[in-house]
């Protein structure tokens, strides 16, 4: 027999859960289902008991019989306290004016009873008195009971008391006592009024309309006199008031002019300043310039606070975009602009609203002569004078319009009447007689009669003279035409506008028009003489003339924009792989340097890594074509110079070094992987060309130089202003700096190509290193090698060169003639108005000016090296210009007068001279050395590090083991504070998503209640037609109009009645 299997219920609980042994308990704890199941489970590390003790709680569990204690328990009562809590702080949040009701038991309202919460107050409030304040309370003791209790009149309110006056006990026989003998009543009526069980009060305060007074005996006149005599008091002490206050008021006034007079006789005594006379001191103190320093401060800080009154007022603006949403804007603009684009060269022009289409020069013209025409004529008709009227506007300006029997009239001053109403022509309408017939004819809206004032069948004679009875209009005409005329009561209709659809001719040879009117209806078979030809009044053509300028302007633009889309660049380009496809591709857009950068810009603008890493590949790639763009732009500009302004390669090198150093900012380690191998290539490229400068000889005819084009050099500049030069150590950098000193320090010099292209290395080197405070020896050493070949004696000045580079200058015929060409070159008079500056163009470098420039340049350099470099080399000035001191000192030997350098380069040497004489304190006497201090035998000493040793008997198994105390401190407070961090993080996670829930349930609540009240009237609407459709399916007259389908169309055709029988 085989195991027998187990079947799970899905409402058992998970494998591992304590069950009660109980029925009762399990049913109770299967019924609530509020309680979650895991609250239950006890601690994995507790040990499941061996024996059921009945008065001993085991923790982690729900107890069954006392719902409050258990760890589960516990839990659940703080996430119920915690919801609750938010939920209070939502219902409070956002409402004004809301206060907390402290109350007793306001907080437990929907738990304690009315009965409950005043009972919790009362106890509050005995608990709340001390035995200090009990002991003088005002109460008498009556034996041992201490207790208090009310009274009225004397007597305790309580069970026996009934409140009347039969009540008291009858102390005497006297009748005329009207306390009837009682003493402790007559006492307690003396001290507090009876009250309301005094019938006799109670009968005089009734009777007495100023209220209970104080004797019996008083009358109704007696209570009119005392009131009227209180009344002439107040009113007496209101006058007397009065006239005291104005009394004190004149005193006042008279005080105060005294005191004005004797203020008088004290100014004058007084000196006070001319004010004006300051005024004109100060601005003539301005204008010739003798201000103080403070009035100078001072006008400047007047100057200042009244800009600030004319400055704008700025408004907060939108935060700071971060780089990512910056590239998406840029993307999405010309995504947009693409498509519009695209849409243009296929003629859809649809939400389109040529922003970018200019008017042309000549429309631009016209617009502008018919602007000063208006301008013109409005400035004559502002400056007309008022003599210059006619006499029809003088008269018009007499008239005034009357009533009379005749109608509407104008009357002059004297009562004559001009004039009727209708009978007055504009100026316009006397100098165009044509025109004001054709707009008389144009109103629509006339009848017959108005339509024919000027001739009997309603045509203006302008139309009565275009009309012949043999005329046949054609199709297409626009004509006005009498709708039915022959259908209308004595033939009078209005004339409408439309278009004559058809010409025919009846069986007698009669024209009939068939017209399509402008609203829509359709006449056929109209007579010739209900219609005429419509002519065209000013404003219609006017009009017409607008919408035809307006549509000329609109397909001029389209055409314009058809064919800028042809002619301008795309936004959109793929990315090139490769050099070629990125110059195919500006070969077939570009025309202009300017458009091959922008080409560029928009590449990396559209395929940016900011927005979407899975670019990185492909501008990887593309960062290695642009570099290779710039060597061979750079390389182009050292043969052929900037090409103009349609080529401008300074602007292409500036607009690819900036898409470089955003694309390094996008992705910097590719950016800096291709600077890498692209910087190993140019190393080994520099050592093969060392290799062949040995086979190379000097004499050869051969234009053969070693050092890196002129691209490279760019491209060196380039790292500069991409990478951050003043690291210590930088994956670029560094690499770029070992390979430009091993250029400079090893590369043959064979032209003066090779030296300009020297110093602009050194220059680069030395503005690497500046900024860290860094000494690039071969910089150095490099421009002391350069002040060697102007020396006079060259040959014996390059031996002594301190690098490799210049040992075989003194053989190159070019090099040896260097203080001669700088001589020559002075003296032919061309150096006048020159700026001795290096570049790097072919041109400029082979000028007669180049030893010149280069001589100059270098003294220039070393200049602002000695100042740059003054009293930071730690003492160290001497050996570090060593070289160039040297250098200086041989330029300015000279063995004749022919070899005497020019004036204004000695006085650059001797300027250089000096300021490195002042700066780096040179030929000053240092400060002797001293002797070495013995060393301490604590620093010889070895440092020992004393062992930790561990307790064996303590050994434990934990995180800390093998840690000091600090360490292990330091470690707890990490765990704890990376625990505490977890645990605020899920009660926030946990708060957040229980107020979700809780917005959600009030929305959901909310929409409900809409969404009842809604179908509710949605179903009063549905009842209502349905009860219309019943009756009108049921006919008789019982309601008509409504319904749908076949019964409303029965009951509009009146089918529908009474049937048979008498029955709906």
């Amino acid at each position: 027999m085989g195991k027998r299997k187990f079947t799970k219920k899905l409402s058992s609980l998970p494998k591992g859960l304590p069950t009660p042994k109980s029925k009762r308990a399990r049913a109770s704890i299967a019924e609530s289902a509020n309680i979650n199941p895991f609250e239950s489970a006890r601690a994995s590390s507790a040990k499941a008991p061996k024996f059921h003790v009945h008065n001993r709680p085991i923790s982690g569990r729900i107890n069954p019989n006392n719902a409050i204690k258990g760890a589960g328990s516990a839990l659940k009562r703080a996430l119920d306290n915690r919801k609750a809590g938010l939920r209070q702080s939502m219902q409070k949040n956002k409402k004004a004016g809301a206060f907390i009701d402290r109350r007793i038991g306001e907080s437990r309202k929907a738990e304690m009873t009315e009965e409950e919460r005043m009972l919790a107050r009362i106890v509050r409030e005995r608990a709340s008195r001390s035995k200090k304040r009990d002991k003088y309370a005002l109460g008498e003791d009556v034996g041992n009971d201490t207790s208090l209790s009310m009274t009225h009149k004397g007597q305790a309110i309580d069970e026996s008391y009934t409140g009347k006056n039969d009540a008291y006990a009858i102390l005497s026989d006297e009748e005329d006592d009207k306390y009837g003998g009682q003493l402790e009543r007559a006492d307690t009526e003396m001290h507090f009024g009876g009250g309301e069980f005094d019938e006799e009060m109670v009968r005089l305060a009734n009777s007495n309309p100023y209220g209970p007074s104080g004797g019996a005996k008083e009358t109704l006149g007696d209570r009119y006199r005392t009131r009227k005599e209180e009344l002439d008091d107040l009113i007496m002490r209101k006058k007397y008031e009065k006239a005291e206050k104005a009394k004190a008021k004149e005193e006042q006034v008279e005080t105060f002019e005294e005191f004005d007079e004797n203020f008088k006789e004290l100014a004058s005594l007084l000196k006070f300043r001319d004010k004006e006379k300051d005024r004109r001191t100060v601005t003539q103190a301005r204008k010739d310039g003798t201000q103080s320093q403070t009035d100078k401060e001072m006008d400047e800080w007047d100057t200042e606070m009244k800009s600030f009154m004319f400055e704008r007022r700025v408004k907060a603006t939108d935060r700071t975009k971060t780089t990512e949403e910056i590239a998406k804007g840029e993307a999405e603009r010309l995504h947009e602009l693409e498509t519009r684009r695209l849409a243009r060269m296929s003629g859809d022009f649809e939400d389109d609203d040529f922003s970018d289409i200019s008017d042309d020069e000549e429309d631009i013209k016209s617009k502008k002569k018919r602007g000063k025409k208006t301008k013109e004529k409005t400035a004559k008709r502002r400056d007309r004078n008022p003599d210059e009227l006619d006499s029809e506007d003088e008269e018009d300006d007499e008239l005034e319009a009357k009533f009379t029997a005749d109608g509407l009239v104008y009357v002059d001053k004297e009562g004559n009447i001009v004039k009727k109403a209708g009978e007055e022509k504009s100026d316009e309408e006397e100098e165009n007689p044509q025109d004001s017939s054709d707009e008389d004819s144009d109103n629509l809206g006339a009848s017959d009669d108005d339509a024919s004032f000027d001739s009997g069948d309603g045509l203006s004679s302008g139309e009565e003279s275009d009309m012949d009875e043999d005329t046949i209009l054609e199709v297409g005409t626009q004509v006005k035409g009498k709708y039915l005329a022959d259908q209308q009561m004595d033939g009078k209709s209005k004339w409408y506008r439309g278009q004559i659809k058809s010409v025919k001719t009846d069986e007698a040879g009669n024209t009939l028009y068939d017209i399509l009117y402008d609203d829509g209806d359709v006449e056929e078979g109209a007579k010739p003489e209900n219609v005429r030809r419509r002519k065209e009044s000013a404003n219609e053509k006017k009009v017409e003339e607008e919408m035809k300028q307006k549509l000329a302007e609109i397909s001029s633009k389209r055409r314009k924009a058809k064919q800028k889309a042809r002619t301008e660049i795309p936004y959109i380009f793929e990315v090139p792989k490769t050099l070629d496809s990125l110059h195919d591709m500006i070969g077939t857009y570009a025309t202009t340097g300017p458009d091959a950068s922008l080409i560029i810009q928009r590449i990396h603008a559209a395929n940016s890594v900011k927005l979407d890493h899975r670019n990185t590949e492909k501008m990887q790639n593309f960062y290695d074509v642009l570099l290779k763009r710039f060597i061979g732009v750079g390389d182009a500009l050292c043969k052929g110079g900037n090409g103009g302004e349609d080529l401008g390669r300074y602007d292409q090198l500036d607009s690819l070094v900036q898409v470089l150093y955003s694309m390094t900012q996008d992705s910097p380690q590719s950016a800096a992987a291709v600077w890498k191998r692209r910087l190993g290539i140019m190393q080994n490229a520099l050592s093969k060309r060392l290799r062949d400068a040995e086979f190379v000889s000097i004499d050869d005819e051969e234009d053969f130089s070693a050092w890196a084009s002129t691209g490279i050099l760019l491209a060196f500049r380039a790292i500069g202003h991409i990478f951050p030069v003043t690291d210590m150590r930088h994956v670029v950098v560094t690499p770029a700096l070992i390979l430009m000193g091993q250029t400079l320090g090893q590369t043959p010099i064979r032209s003066a190509e090779d030296v300009m292209r020297g110093v602009f290395l050194a220059t680069l080197m030395i503005e690497y290193t500046k900024g860290a405070k860094r000494i690039s020896p071969e910089a150095f050493s490099f421009l002391a090698g350069v002040l060697n070949l102007f020396a006079d004696n060259m040959e014996e000045a390059c031996q002594k060169s301190p690098i490799p580079s210049f040992i075989g200058a003194s053989k190159v015929g070019e090099l040896q003639a260097c203080r001669e060409s700088v001589i020559k070159y002075f003296k032919s008079g061309r150096a006048k108005n020159a700026t001795f500056q290096l570049s790097l163009e072919k041109e400029k470098m082979t000028s007669l000016g180049a030893p010149a420039a280069i001589l100059i340049s270098t003294l220039r350099l070393i200049r602002m090296l000695s100042k740059f470099y003054a009293r930071s080399l730690n003492q160290s000035e001497s050996e570090a210009f060593h070289d160039i001191t040297c250098a200086l000192l041989r330029l300015s030997q000279y063995s004749s007068k022919a070899m005497k350098l020019p004036g204004v380069v000695s006085r650059e040497i001797k300027s250089t001279v000096e300021i490195l004489r002042e700066e780096l304190q040179i030929g000053d006497a240092r400060r002797p050395l001293t002797r070495r201090a013995s060393v301490k035998a604590s620093e010889l000493a070895i440092k020992t590090l004393a062992p930790r040793m561990e307790d064996p008997d303590k050994y434990f198994m934990g995180k800390d083991k093998d840690k000091t105390r600090a360490q292990a401190q330091r470690d707890r407070m990490r765990r704890e504070y990376k625990r505490e961090h977890k645990a605020v993080s899920r009660e926030l996670r946990l708060d957040a998503a229980f107020i979700e829930s809780e917005r959600r349930k009030d929305k959901d609540k909310k929409d409900s209640k809409a969404r009842n009240a809604r179908n509710k009237n949605y179903a009063w609407l549905e009842n209502e037609q349905a009860t219309m459709n019943q009756q009108v399916a049921q006919g008789g007259g019982l309601l008509s109009g409504g319904g749908i389908g076949a019964a409303r169309a029965k009951a509009k055709s009146g089918r529908i009645g009474m049937k048979r029988g008498g029955k709906f």
